[in-house]
């Protein structure tokens, strides 16, 4: 049952992190009952469309660690260009800066863009995990909302990231479970 395969989690954890911990536990009761559906062309272009990005921010993070390494020797580097008008062509530009950065400013752009990644990554396993999972039909029809509502409290997880809105609306009975429920 879902309630066997959900596990507290450290609160310190993103809330994307979380999701993803609630996905795989819906996902394997998904399974369990045999809720499959097809991948769709959308899907996968999607998923296409997500790697391709994560792909871009390697490149620019690799672009980014160079850069460090030249402005630790004093050397400038190449800079955004402010007449871009092409949406496509900012997103390439997108980790540049319009004047000389310093170090530190290198650093914590790096930084960030290792964020972004691991971000973008979790979101493509999450989906490519999903694609051919119908979780929506387990959370409407079979798993009890109280022991996802008692879940996301105790886990700090906002209740909106694991249940749309349309669910919330047609349990309003279940969000005002507690901490402590068991089924």
């Amino acid at each position: 049952t879902l309630e066997e395969q959900l596990e507290d989690l450290n609160h310190d954890l993103p809330d994307k992190m979380k999701v993803v911990s609630y996905n795989a536990a819906n996902r394997q009761v998904a399974i369990l009952c045999n809720h499959q559906r097809t991948v769709s062309k959308s899907a996968e272009a999607s998923l296409e469309k997500l790697g391709g990005l994560i792909e871009s921010l390697e490149k620019q993070l690799k672009e980014l660690k160079s850069m460090r390494r030249k402005r630790k020797r004093g050397e400038n580097i190449r800079l955004k260009d402010p007449d871009l008008t092409d949406k496509e062509e900012k997103k390439l530009q997108s980790h540049l800066w319009l004047k000389q950065p310093s170090v530190d400013q290198v650093g914590k752009r790096i930084e960030t863009w290792k964020r972004k990644i691991e971000s973008q990554k979790l979101t493509l396993k999450n989906k490519d995990d999903n694609k051919t999972v119908a979780l929506g039909t387990s959370k409407i029809n079979y798993c009890d909302p109280r022991i996802t509502v008692a879940w996301a409290k105790r886990n700090e997880c906002p209740i909106e990231k694991v249940f749309p809105g349309a669910l919330r609306d047609k349990f309003p009975w279940a969000m005002s479970e507690t901490t402590g429920f068991k089924f």
